[in-house]
């Protein structure tokens, strides 16, 4: 099974005054999965359960919103505190109605639950660390609940002119979600690597393409989680 992810996000930062800024991040997912079924010497399969479970199929949709309160204590540390906003789309118990011999959805856009979100930065002229962690403390209203994420940054900067070039290694630490109990397949993992970002002015724009290679991954269960090269790019615009 392959799952291929294109995530568009709206970031708006408000300054309230000198130190402390609202930030609301608005993002949107398309998730596109790729289901190839098999048996062991490789041979094509179709299984007798047909497509209850895992599909081949395009989904597409809002995810959790977040709103957070960053406050700067000192000019090369950052705070924050806020929660998602849960107006993703979440799927009934696929565990039950998948032993039920049910039809089911195992993406979601949503976990249906205010998770908390904590985060710290510190950043100077040559160097940028950040972790941000947003915890899942409940149960949905389908007996969801969402594993806990943390992820973290840290690498230097450099100048080149007028562009700016930033080597990150990335990482992130998921724990386990879970349906009433019973472990979501997907979920718990470590994983990390390396993002390259450039940042150039364009105009009034600052136009920011990167690329990100995955170093290590390690699952927590029987799902294994690779990614693969992932490309991004941002569009920065201040007013």
């Amino acid at each position: 099974m392959k799952l291929g992810l294109t995530h568009y996000e709206l970031t708006t930062d408000y300054g309230l005054r000198d130190n402390l800024q609202l930030s609301l991040r608005l993002p949107f997912d398309v998730k596109a999965m790729r289901v190839h079924y098999t048996t062991l010497e490789g041979a094509p399969f179709t299984p007798p359960y047909g497509d209850i479970h895992h599909r081949t199929e395009t989904l597409s949709g809002i995810s959790d919103p977040s709103l957070s309160l960053e406050f700067s204590p000192h000019h090369n540390w950052l705070i924050g505190a806020g929660t998602s906003l849960p107006f993703g789309h979440i799927e009934p118990d696929p565990i039950a109605l998948g032993a039920a011999g049910k039809k089911h959805e195992h993406i979601q856009f949503g976990s249906g639950t205010f998770q908390p979100i904590l985060a710290t930065q510190y950043a100077n002229a040559r160097f940028v660390a950040r972790g941000e962690v947003k915890l899942g403390l409940y149960e949905n209203r389908e007996g969801f609940r969402a594993p806990t994420t943390f992820v973290w940054s840290l690498g230097p900067t450099f100048r080149a002119g007028r562009v700016s070039i930033d080597p990150r290694l990335n990482g992130q630490h998921q724990t386990i979600g879970r349906w009433s109990g019973e472990i979501d397949e997907g979920t718990g993992f470590d994983n990390g690597g390396i993002q390259l970002q450039f940042s150039m002015p364009i105009g009034s724009l600052v136009v920011a393409p990167s690329v990100y290679r995955e170093l290590w991954s390690h699952g927590f269960h029987d799902e294994t989680f690779r990614q693969g090269t992932t490309w991004g790019i941002a569009l920065i615009r201040t007013f």
